[in-house]
């Protein structure tokens, strides 16, 4: 029963599909933002991290597979896979070895089975491209593809996504309870502990997998969102966010819109790490090279949604699916959200939003060889 529960709960967190007005589609300028920064520094990392002449490829056939895990519905997936392509194809033009003149490219496109992949598919693949594209639903937390058949992965702003909100927070006997809080923005010790704790689990299940699907000296690039060192959690703007959506969500069942059980029972399976946390759990893995951890620069939140209604907008576009699977009809999504713009607008992270912080990490690992892994 718990495996059941465990898996819808996965299922419902995925970005809103469509390109209507409530779609990721239409509400994802900031990530667009992230990708671009993180594009720049993918066509700087390559040529500096990736030794050609040693890259694995099939004979007679040679293949290279690059994979995006948690691509959702937007055309940021794309631009990622066009230009891991364009800078191979750059880096193997000057090359006049045999094997690289009939070398055909594959891309693969990971999300959960709920995921939206007919809008990538159908608004956004090219008609003139140089990969066979392909979709592999499924939790990029364990295994999707066969053994060492993978050669790049990209994944970006996916991984603060956890597998599972932490037991201990949901039970009320465990110093980890977590009330009515939705997030561990102003929580004990002992929620942000277990938090931090599925954070680091879930990395290495994530890089265990990656591990087995990639060939020697493959790469990953890794965009993640995360805070920065030492900042409380109440001083950074997506705990901000998510702290003000419990309070609405309180606020509904203080007024009998919504049951308070439920609410007690709700928490975001979500982490952002500081970069301490990013270091510690990225090296504590066996199977890949760190190459780089840095923060990117790119567009604040505050730049991409300059307004109260674009801020909840974004919210929901990533929570939709996740409030609507816990809390069933008796939550009106609109109302929700119209409450959280009313705060949004007289909070101090939206009227000061420099004294709120937040970065995102681009990480590059290394598969190791194998006879590195003892």
């Amino acid at each position: 029963m718990e495996d059941e529960r465990k898996m819808s709960i996965s299922e419902a967190v995925v970005m809103n599909g469509g390109n209507g007005p409530y779609s990721y589609e239409q509400n994802s300028s900031y990530q667009k933002g992230v990708a671009a920064a993180a594009m720049d520094m993918i066509k700087e990392a390559l040529p500096t991290t990736l030794d050609l002449n040693h890259l694995p490829l099939s004979s007679p056939n040679p293949i290279i597979r690059i994979a995006d895990f948690g691509c959702s519905t937007g055309l940021t997936s794309i631009q990622a896979i066009e230009t891991i392509v364009q800078c191979l194809l750059d880096l193997i033009k000057p090359i006049k070895e045999p094997r690289f003149r009939t070398l055909e490219f594959q891309a693969i496109f990971n999300d959960l089975p709920t995921n939206d992949f007919n809008t990538i598919f159908t608004n956004h693949l090219p008609v003139r491209r140089r990969y066979y594209a392909m979709a592999a639903p499924g939790s990029f937390h364990g295994r999707l593809l066969p053994t060492a058949s993978l050669h790049f992965a990209y994944s970006s702003c996916a991984l603060h996504w956890l597998s599972r909100v932490p037991q201990e927070i949901l039970d009320k006997s465990s110093r980890a309870w977590n009330g009515e809080r939705i997030y561990h923005v102003n929580s004990p010790a002992e929620v942000v502990g277990a938090y931090s704790a599925q954070f680091g689990r879930d990395m290495e299940m994530f890089l265990s997998a990656r591990a087995e699907e990639m060939i020697s000296e493959g790469l990953i690039f890794m965009v993640v969102p995360g805070v920065p060192d030492l900042v409380h959690d109440s001083q950074t703007t997506v705990g901000s966010e998510f702290e003000l959506l419990g309070s609405c969500l309180v606020d509904m069942a203080n007024e009998g819109i919504i049951s308070k059980a439920k609410v007690g029972s709700f928490n975001l399976p979500m982490y952002f790490p500081s970069e301490k946390e990013m270091k510690q759990v990225v090296s504590r893995n066996k199977f890949f090279h760190i190459e780089r951890i840095q923060t990117l620069s790119h567009p604040k939140m505050h730049v991409a949604f300059s307004t109260p209604e674009s801020r909840s907008l974004c919210l929901r576009v990533g929570l939709e699916g996740l409030l609507r699977h816990h809390f069933g009809d008796e939550l009106i999504i609109d109302d929700l959200f119209h409450r959280h713009s009313l705060k949004v607008a007289k909070s101090l992270f939206f009227l000061k939003p420099e004294s709120y912080e937040s970065i995102t990490f681009f990480v590059v690992l290394k598969r190791k060889k194998s006879e590195e892994n003892i």
